[in-house]
């Protein structure tokens, strides 16, 4: 989804005549968490580092601030407001700058994908603030260090000189609602899951009210049993022996007269026992209209909470805005230090055909490759009988992998397992599609269906080749 380097170019040189005002507010972008918003004369410039959505153009509507402004914002507005800026883009790749001449900082957009940030780079070429915090193997990125390029990638075909918006007039506007729906689908998703979990959460503690609640009238029902044991100790109390019996065997006269065994309490006689059956039957009796009052209004509740499950697949974006709870504050802080800290749960690699394969870091992280980062068309490999990473090619349009890149791809698979150092082995290969989370399952298991089986002889230099990439 994020923008290849044809259409970076592209937009860049349809938006670089109209930015000739000055800077003015920086803030966040209301719909998406990774982006932030520069206002420039009458325009605003959207600058994003979303994983799956990194890209540069014009906000199509003038929304609302989206709280107080980051802290990265709130640096940009000082070291650059007033400024006119000179947009311009590394040629060949995806990096977008704004210059604001000698002397003054310069904002670096690297629109990479996974690894796209907005640096603030100081005159002196060190990066005084990043939109992201930044891990990067291959180049140091803190503030403080000299800003240099990206590495330039291999050819990937997937993005480089693809270009999806046309030529001419209009591109930028193409672009901006492309991705505007892109966002929307994405908080719409979103919304749904938080809206549907809270609301199953809902139901399961109705549910176990329910549950409690039968079991309630289920005792009620043992009322009418407890007052027939207390008649028939008074009517047989005369021939009953006092304190210190356990029990006292009684003929059923409601019955066919046949003996009856009935609990009793040492400390109490034949008819102080009585008087506590009595007690537990009036207990009971009182109870019962209040436990039946209480599951008609849980059932009833749960029959609403259902139709309400029910219509969340059809609730428009609006709806669901309105009716989704909100993110409590400390899941809140938790999930932006998470997301602004950016450590990718997979390192990246290059096949021989330029192709990118990605290797989960550990057992968490494997499940975060597999069902937050990779697609249901894209491939994924694992070492047979074996724990090992989960090693994840992302489809191109649809096409299955090369050759070259399905072998690369199990060699990672087998060299990120205890089989490393086997002459051979045999990988796993399914579509992510075909995988599903066991219930309750330790990090990293999954089941596959549909699974073939590739052997791979481990060969040193091929090894050697895919760590360098």
């Amino acid at each position: 989804m994020s923008l290849s380097d044809a259409e970076v170019a592209l937009v860049a040189a349809e938006l670089a005549p109209r930015l000739h005002g000055h800077v003015g507010k920086i803030f966040a972008d209301p719909h998406d968490p990774f982006a932030i918003v520069v206002e420039i004369g009458r325009d605003r410039l959207v600058l994003s580092a979303h994983p799956r959505a990194s890209r540069i153009h014009l906000q199509a509507e003038r929304a609302p601030a989206a709280g107080p402004p980051p802290a990265f914002a709130m640096l940009l507005r000082k070291r650059l407001s007033g400024l006119r800026p000179l947009l311009s883009v590394l040629p060949g790749e995806r990096v977008v700058t704004l210059d604001f001449g000698p002397g003054h900082d310069r904002l670096v957009a690297e629109l990479t994908g996974p690894h796209a940030n907005v640096f603030l780079v100081a005159p002196d070429g060190t990066i005084a603030g990043a939109l992201r915090p930044s891990r990067s193997a291959t180049r140091p990125l803190a503030p403080g260090s000299a800003w240099t390029p990206p590495p330039t990638a291999p050819p990937d075909a997937r993005w480089r000189g693809r270009n999806r918006f046309g030529a001419g007039p209009g591109a930028a506007e193409r672009m901006a609602a492309h991705y505007a729906a892109f966002l929307a689908e994405e908080e719409t998703r979103a919304l749904r899951e938080r809206l549907g979990g809270a609301l199953r959460r809902d139901f399961h503690r109705l549910t176990r009210r329910e549950a409690a609640l039968e079991g309630d009238m289920a005792r009620i029902a043992e009322a009418a049993r407890y007052r027939k044991l207390g008649d028939l100790l008074l009517a047989h109390a005369h021939a009953l022996p006092g304190r210190g019996a356990a029990s006292a065997v009684v003929p059923d006269d409601f019955e066919d007269g046949a003996p009856l065994t009935i609990p009793l309490d040492p400390a109490l006689d034949a008819r102080e026992n009585a008087a506590r059956y009595y007690r537990q039957h009036k207990r009971l009796t009182a109870g019962r209209r209040h436990a039946e009052g209480r599951l008609a209004a849980t059932r009833a509740e749960m029959a609403r909470l259902r139709a309400r499950l029910d219509a969340v697949p059809s609730l428009s974006l609006e709806e669901l805005r309105a009716r989704a709870p909100a993110v409590p504050a400390r899941a809140r802080r938790r999930s932006d230090a998470e997301a602004d800290a950016e450590r990718l749960p997979f390192r990246e690699f290059r096949s021989v055909a330029g192709e990118v394969i990605w290797v989960g870091r550990s057992a968490a992280d494997n499940d975060a490759l597999t069902f937050r980062h990779a697609r249901g068309g894209d491939t994924w490999l694992h070492a047979r009988d074996a724990p090992g990473a989960h090693v994840v090619v992302p489809a191109r349009g649809g096409r299955p992998p090369a050759a070259e890149t399905l072998l690369d791809a199990a060699t990672l698979a087998a060299h990120y397992s205890p089989l490393a150092k086997e002459a051979q082995v045999d990988v796993h290969v399914a579509q992510v599609k075909n995988l599903r989370k066991p219930r309750s399952a330790p990090p990293g298991m999954v089941y596959a269906s549909e699974t073939k089986t590739i052997r791979v002889r481990m060969e040193a230099e091929r090894v050697r080749r895919l760590l360098e990439s």
